[in-house]
């Protein structure tokens, strides 16, 4: 005898997809994150919209992800790749300092605590 499939009542719910920060290894919905991809010529470039083809890593919108991810070689060795171009470098660091300027202050700052 076959069996009834059981339908769940309304629409069926996609899983959202996750990502992580390959600095601080927190766990982040992908549109959360950054996405940096090396490209077929073997350069580095942020990928905004994530569809670009090629190796991808994420990171955080923290600028000190983006510090730490340059400074320990993390991004690269994300990407597989030997180093990062300088040209590349340059221009993640100016992205980073962007994202520095953008972050919020802490709670303790905003209210007038010391």
């Amino acid at each position: 005898m076959a069996q009834a499939k059981k339908k769940s009542a309304g629409p069926r719910v996609k899983p959202v997809p996750m990502r992580m920060c390959i600095a601080c290894r927190r766990s982040e919905t992908k549109r959360g994150l950054i996405r940096l991809v090396r490209t077929a010529e073997g350069r580095v470039a942020l990928d905004p919209g994530g569809k670009r083809a090629g190796r991808g890593a994420y990171l955080c919108h923290q600028a000190s992800c983006w510090e730490q991810a340059l400074k320990r070689q993390g991004l690269a060795r994300a990407l597989r790749i030997e180093s990062i171009e300088q040209e590349d470098r340059d221009t993640l660091e100016q992205f980073a300092q962007q994202l520095a300027a953008t972050e919020v202050a802490p709670l303790s700052q905003q209210h007038g605590h010391d």
